[in-house]
């Protein structure tokens, strides 16, 4: 609830600062004395924006400042989503300075007014019979049935079930939308990857290949050079490895003269075996160098095919080609999971859609049985305000599509005469009967619903006597469970007033200002009396005034 407003050089308001009560206030006083610059004051704090033409000293600055205590708990969740501290009490502040720039703090951190506007929403109702756009919002008749229908637990749930459907339909549609934009690219990767996966290439074998190549293609010369090598080595009566061995037997005579020697030995050793090594490598080159033309030709296809695709893919090597021929692998497996999870997601979104058909059903069940209830409540309590042909109906059509509070779309009609059509309230209903409407529609719901504090700006207008005294015990009935603040000019509405403010101007020297001061006792009875029946007040409208207040 508002628990204060404290406004500075604000208009003709020099300074006022205003306790309210946490049930019903009344604000009276004389036209242009200042109620609706009160408003205005508070519209800061909701976030509306501001000049330098607000200012009552141009030298200094305007500060509207509200404190809110008891507010509900949707406040302090907006506020921690957005990193404000959490209090016990809601400070809000709005500063204008004398260049005309505006600042706008929660509990002394700045905020812009956009999150202000959004944040307030919940913490101030305001009803004018100018401007009541609330009543016209759909939304805010399905919040009503919900409210009657004690719904709020099944549309939580419902709400819940839809943003995981909503999210899966986006995931959908983006795998789908990536498959659209890849499926030529994917076609053409594909064709590429089987031609690479075809050739059954093999990490080395490129290597192999070309040596293969080479020895099939000299065979006979690499036999005579395996078998020339193994002659010289190791067969002629002057083979190297003989005359290695004759040079070893002569330095080893002389091992223990000189360093150099025995190190010339062990070479000689290491010689001899390299020697043996080297006839073995020619015996097994030269016993595998046999004239094979068909192994030739299938050696060559290989390497055509190798070299061919090497040129296709620009590359210099077979190791870039197995690159590319992994990287194509993992392409196609990605895009084959996105398949396989688009198959699961619709799978996902199927199961979604079955459990929103059941919860949108049993809360459509829910919201009719409320309907006659409504309207028979809402009815009444417009006949009580002197609209006896006034009447609502709900409109209801069960929709084809998932909504976000469900399947139901849901208008209250109106129609203030007999013979008239129901139509939707923004197109029959005027400033009055809006504001009626309004007090009628919340009065009913208020015991089940959750309201912000509620601002009535003369909606008593143009009624009056019993109409009006009916007005304000809806306003005190309402005012039992949630705090309301109501500029009125009827003395029924102001007499039932658990605190009542007068608004008064004052002319000093050089200009005129704006003062509040709290009625009570026989203040408040003169000030009700003379709404009555002017200033100064009659003997009988003192008595009325006072039957007013203990009625």
């Amino acid at each position: 609830m508002l628990q204060s407003l404290r406004i500075e050089n604000y208009a003709i308001i020099e300074k006022v600062e205003i306790d309210f009560d946490p049930t019903l206030n009344i604000i009276t006083g004389e036209t242009g004395a200042g109620k609706s610059i009160l408003l205005g004051a508070l519209s800061l704090i909701m976030g509306q924006r501001a000049d330098t033409k607000v200012l009552y000293n141009t030298d200094n600055k305007c500060i509207v400042e509200a404190v809110f205590i008891d507010y509900p708990d949707i406040i302090n969740s907006f506020l921690k989503e957005a990193d404000f501290d959490t209090e016990s009490e809601l400070i809000i502040r709005r500063e204008i300075s004398t260049t005309g720039k505006s600042r706008a703090f929660i509990n002394d951190t700045p905020t812009k007014l956009s999150f202000l506007q959004s944040l307030t929403v919940d913490l101030i109702d305001l009803n004018s019979q100018f401007e009541i756009t609330e009543i016209q919002n759909p939304k805010f008749h399905l919040n009503i049935i919900d409210a009657l229908a004690g719904n709020f637990d099944l549309v939580k749930a419902y709400k819940e079930t839809y943003s995981l459907f909503k999210t899966k339909e986006k995931a959908l549609t983006e795998i789908e939308n990536m498959e659209s934009n890849q499926i030529k690219e994917m076609d053409f990767i594909k064709f590429q990857f089987e031609e690479l996966n075809n050739a059954e290439l093999v990490e080395g074998e490129l290597a192999t290949l070309e040596a293969d190549s080479v020895l099939l293609e000299k065979t006979e010369e690499v036999k005579l050079l395996m078998e020339e090598t193994r002659f010289l080595l190791t067969e002629s009566e002057t083979n190297i490895k003989e005359s290695l061995m004759q040079l070893y037997y002569k330095w080893d005579s002389f091992g223990d003269i000189h360093p150099g020697i025995k190190k010339a030995i062990e070479k000689f050793i290491q010689i001899g075996e390299d020697i043996e090594e080297i006839a073995l490598i020619s015996d097994d080159i030269g016993g595998k160098a046999e004239s094979d033309p068909e192994k030739l030709k299938e050696v060559q296809e290989r390497l055509d095919l190798i070299f061919s695709l090497q040129r296709k893919h620009n590359v210099k090597s077979l190791e870039e080609l197995m690159v590319i021929f992994h990287d194509y692998e993992a392409r196609i497996e990605a895009f084959d999971s996105s398949s396989v999870n688009k198959d699961a997601i619709a799978e996902e979104i199927t199961m979604l859609k079955a459990s929103l058909e059941k919860q949108a059903v049993k809360i459509s069940k829910g919201r009719k049985k409320v309907f006659s209830k409504l309207e028979k409540e809402v009815n009444e309590k417009l006949n009580a305000l002197s609209m006896a042909s006034a009447e609502i109906k709900i409109d209801h059509v069960f929709s084809d599509d998932y909504r976000s509070d469900g399947k139901d779309i849901i208008n209250i009609l109106f129609k203030a005469n007999k013979g008239s059509t129901f139509l939707p309230i923004k197109k029959v209903a005027s400033g009055g009967e809006s504001a009626r409407l309004m007090l009628s529609l919340k009065s009913t719901v208020a015991h089940v619903m959750e309201l912000p504090t509620m601002i009535f700006d003369e909606i008593d207008t143009g009624v009056s006597g019993d109409v009006a005294g009916k007005m304000g015990n809806i306003l005190k009935e309402l005012s039992k469970k949630h705090q309301l603040i109501s500029i009125t000019h009827s003395p029924q509405v102001a007499s039932r007033a658990d605190k009542h403010f007068f608004v008064y101007k004052e002319d000093k020297k050089d200009r005129t200002v704006t003062h509040v001061k709290i009625l009570e006792n026989e203040d408040r009875v003169t000030e009700i009396a003379k709404m009555l029946s002017g200033n100064p007040p009659s003997t009988y409208a003192l008595e009325n005034a006072k039957e007013l207040i203990d009625g």
